[in-house]
């Protein structure tokens, strides 16, 4: 048997001595160092990502609060009894396990009866000084809650209600 009919051309089909054997290839040290460096690269980035979104959410979260905090303010001062006075005062709140700190500001507006009312909250405990949540809204002498006014919740639409 020769080389054409796939022999090797020694004794019974073997390789002749001085051909180079066929080793099976692998994947190197090097490869391999290379794929973990590209591997960890790749999930170093993800991580960040993550971390990043994490971070926003929980901001998010808090100015969210911040700002039901200011809403809940200007929302007493709606329903109080008396127009809040033109000054400036601080206070805190406790709203989702959290302290709060807002301060407003009352200033009379060129309107007889209508005050304008800035608040600015924060967290009490925070480690930053900064705002989370501004809010203005208006105070005037008609959205002052009114004392004792009957209601007839029950009563029937087409009827007028009774004294």
């Amino acid at each position: 048997r020769g080389m054409r009919d796939g022999g090797g051309g020694g004794p019974g089909g073997a390789a002749p001595r001085g051909a180079l054997v066929r080793r099976r290839r692998g994947f190197t040290l090097i490869e391999v160092l290379v794929a973990l460096a590209v591997a960890a690269i790749g999930l170093a980035g993800v991580l960040a990502v993550v971390s990043n979104a994490s971070s926003n959410a929980a901001s998010l979260r808090d100015r969210t609060f911040a700002g039901y905090v200011a809403a809940n303010r200007v929302t007493e001062l709606r329903l109080g009894q008396a127009m809040p006075s033109v000054d400036r005062t601080t206070g805190e709140a406790e709203l989702a396990n959290l302290r709060w700190e807002w301060e407003q500001t009352v200033i009379q507006t060129q309107v007889p009866g209508i005050r304008r009312v800035d608040v600015r909250v924060r967290l009490a405990d925070g480690l930053d000084d900064a705002w989370l949540a501004t809010l203005t809204g208006f105070v005037g002498r008609t959205q002052l809650s009114a004392p004792g006014a009957p209601i007839a919740w029950d009563a029937d639409p087409g009827q007028a209600p009774a004294p």
